[in-house]
């Protein structure tokens, strides 16, 4: 009889891209999810039909505190005034027939001005009836603290010129910054040109575009 050699069966081997998607527990799901909500940078809210709010992440509630466009009364998304509201209440109605739309609100000029986005989710098991509205938050001006420091770092940049260059990311021009930080106009000018000078950039102008653009991170102390 033919002899076989000893051998040992090769165990399956679990790739990187199966351990990536095994689901995970579900005791990790909503905790895990609010924290992923909670580090981007718009606000984001969960409504149901009525307007009652399901979730707000961070921003979305430092927003409604602030309460200068859109507040939470009673667990209830409302608007400062008559003229919002009735924005809201027609967004509502047009998700609840599959509808996207985006609206404007503004309070106080256009300083204050908010632009939502209303995006129809429709239930998981619910044949496609739409039953919460996913309500994106526009952005407001300015960048995170810590993205200029990230920045900042990453250039070599001094402190006071990063000072400089958060102010005028913050929208600021030479002269307020001046008066802000408590400088000359001549070293307002000097920190400018080094910052433009050690990012390679064409204009200052560049430079805060550029910093606008980058993934807005948060810093995990938060007021």
């Amino acid at each position: 009889m033919e002899q076989f050699a000893d051998f040992e069966v090769e165990q399956p081997t679990t790739t990187l891209a199966q351990r990536v998607s095994a689901t995970p527990p579900d005791g990790l799901q909503p905790g895990m999810l609010m924290r992923v909500l909670d580090e981007i940078d718009h606000g984001l809210m969960l409504l149901d039909l009525t307007g009652r709010i399901l979730h707000a992440n961070y921003p979305a509630r430092r927003e409604l505190a602030a309460a200068t466009v859109l507040r939470g009364a009673q667990g209830m998304l409302s608007a400062s005034n008559s003229a919002s509201q009735a924005k809201l209440r027609q967004a509502l109605r047009d998700a609840e027939r599959d509808c996207r739309t985006i609206v404007e609100l503004d309070q106080d000029g256009d300083a204050q001005a908010l632009s939502l986005a209303f995006i129809p989710l429709a239930a998981l098991h619910g044949g496609g009836v739409v039953d919460t509205v996913l309500v994106i938050c526009s952005r407001r001006a300015g960048c995170e603290s810590l993205t200029v420091q990230m920045f900042a770092r990453s250039r070599s940049l001094t402190r006071a010129e990063q000072n400089v260059l958060a102010r005028l990311c913050d929208g600021h021009g030479a002269e307020e910054i001046a008066c802000l930080e408590g400088i000359r106009m001549s070293t307002v000018r000097t920190h400018i040109k080094n910052v433009r000078q050690k990012t390679g950039s064409s204009s200052i102008r560049a430079v805060v575009h550029r910093v606008s653009r980058m993934p807005q991170i948060v810093s995990a102390l938060r007021n």
